[in-house]
C-alpha cells in the first residue's frame, strides 16, 4: 500500500502564512514634523539637565608622572626602582561625601585586540589545570621565571600597581570599588584556604619570610606548605584584613604557579588574590586610551580649604609608552561623573531634530504640496 508523501506546506496559521496584522504608517509632512519635534525637544531638555548637573561636579586633578607632571618626585623611568612620594590636593570647593578617588592613565590602549584577548576565563574562575587552551588564551604572557603565571595573560599582568594611601586622616575605603556584576567572574584557586591564627605559628611564619614547616601547618590544621602573613599596621582597609592579625594561607601547586600576590605584593594580599577590588576594576577594559578607574572612596565631606594628602609608592611605569598618571578627586550626580560631552551630544541631536521638525512644518504651512487620496495607500 502506497503511502502519501509528507507535506512540507506550513501550517495554516496567520504566523506561518505571514498574514499577521501590521501597521504601515504614512509619513505626511505634518507627521514627520511632529515626530522630529517629539524627539528633539526631550533631547534638548535632557541634555541641558546633564550639562547643568555636570557643571555642578567639582573635580581636582594632579598629574604625578609623565610629561608636564605636577610632581617631580613621583616619576619612575623604564620599569626602574619604585619611588615613594607625597601628593597634596587642596579642596577648592566643598565636596559632599562620597568623594571618589580615581587614577587616570593616558596613552594606554586597553582596547587593543591582542590585549583584550590575553586572559583565560576558567583560570580566573579558580581552575588550576594547565591546558593547551590556557596557554593559547594567555599568549604572549604565560610564564615568568619558570613558573606559570596565575592568572596569566597581558591583562592581569599589567595591573596598575601604584600603592596610593590617604594619610591626611579622612575616613577612606579601598574596597567595595568593583561592580557587583564582576564578583562572579573572579574566584580564588580551587582548594585555596586561609584562616586567622592568633597562636605564635602564623606570626613566626610571617617573620621568617612566609613559609611554615610541615609540622607547623599540621598543628594549625592546614595543608603542608602553608604560609604566614601579617596584616600591615595602618593598612587594614587597603588589604581588607583585621588590624594586628596574622594569617595562615595555602595555595595549590605553589611550586608550579606564580600567584597574583607574588607578582604584585604591593597591591594584592595573599588572602584575597584575584578577588581584590583593585584587580577586578583593572580587568574591566577601558574603551579609550585615556581613562580613569576608581581606586578608593572618601566617606566624609571635604570642606573648602581642606587638604587631602596621598602617600604614593610608584611602581607602574608610564615612560615606556609615553603615558601619564594622574590622581583625581570627584563627586557624582544621578548620571555619573563629570561628563559635559554627553550633554552636548544630546543637545546637538535634539537641536538638529527640532530644526528638521520646524522646517518640515513651516514648509507645509507656507508652501504645502497637494496631497493625493491617502486612503488609496491602505
Amino acid at each position: 500500500m502506497a503511502t502519501s508523501p509528507v507535506s512540507k506546506r506550513p501550517l495554516e496559521t496567520a504566523f506561518r502564512q505571514q498574514k499577521l496584522k501590521s501597521h504601515r504608517p504614512i509619513f505626511t509632512p505634518t507627521a514627520v514634523g511632529i515626530t522630529f519635534l517629539a524627539i528633539g525637544v526631550p533631547f534638548i531638555i535632557l541634555g541641558s539637565l546633564v550639562i547643568s548637573d555636570s557643571d555642578k561636579i567639582n573635580e581636582l586633578s594632579v598629574r604625578y608622572d609623565g610629561a608636564n607632571s605636577d610632581v617631580a618626585d613621583c616619576k619612575i623611568y623604564d620599569s626602574g626602582p619604585s619611588t615613594t612620594c607625597t601628593v597634596e590636593m587642596e579642596v577648592k570647593e566643598d565636596l559632599a561625601a562620597p568623594v571618589y578617588v580615581y587614577y587616570e592613565l593616558t596613552n594606554f590602549y586597553q582596547n587593543h585586540r591582542r590585549y583584550v584577548k590575553s586572559y583565560d576565563r576558567l583560570q580566573l574562575l579558580g581552575d588550576t589545570g594547565l591546558t593547551d587552551d590556557t596557554e593559547k588564551n594567555c599568549e604572549p604572557l604565560v610564564k615568568a621565571v619558570g613558573k606559570t603565571l596565575y592568572p596569566c595573560g597581558l591583562m592581569a599582568n599589567s595591573l596598575f600597581n601604584d600603592k596610593i594611601l590617604v594619610t591626611s586622616g579622612q575616613s577612606v575605603s579601598y574596597h567595595g570599588t568593583a561592580w557587583s556584576s564582576d564578583k562572579n567572574k573572579f574566584k580564588q584557586p580551587d582548594g585555596f584556604e586561609f584562616k586567622a591564627y592568633d597562636a605564635t605559628i602564623a606570626p613566626a611564619c610571617a617573620a621568617s619570610g612566609g613559609s611554615c614547616s610541615a609540622a607547623a601547618c599540621a598543628s594549625a590544621d592546614m595543608p603542608s606548605g602553608c604560609k604566614g602573613w601579617t596584616c600591615p599596621a595602618g593598612e587594614e582597609d587597603y588589604y581588607n584584613c583585621q588590624k594586628g592579625k596574622s594569617y595562615l594561607f595555602w595555595y595549590p601547586k605553589q611550586g608550579s604557579y606564580q600567584y597574583l600576590y607574588e607578582t604584585f605584593p604591593e597591591a594584592i594580599s595573599p588572602l584575597t588574590g584575584v578577588e581584590t577590588d583593585r584587580f577586578q576594576v583593572w580587568m574591566r577594559n577601558a574603551a579609550l586610551p585615556k581613562f580613569r578607574k576608581l581606586y578608593a572612596v572618601i566617606r566624609e565631606d571635604l570642606g573648602k580649604g581642606d587638604v587631602v594628602t596621598f602617600e604614593i609608592k610608584a611602581n607602574f611605569d608610564v615612560a615606556s609608552f609615553q603615558g601619564t598618571k594622574s590622581l583625581v578627586l570627584s563627586t557624582t550626580t544621578w548620571f555619573g561623573g563629570k561628563n559635559s560631552f554627553l550633554g552636548s551630544c544630546l543637545v546637538a541631536v535634539g537641536a538638529v531634530c527640532t530644526a528638521f521638525g520646524v522646517g518640515a512644518l513651516l514648509k507645509h504651512l507656507v508652501s504645502p504640496r497637494k496631497m493625493a487620496d491617502l486612503h488609496l495607500l491602505e
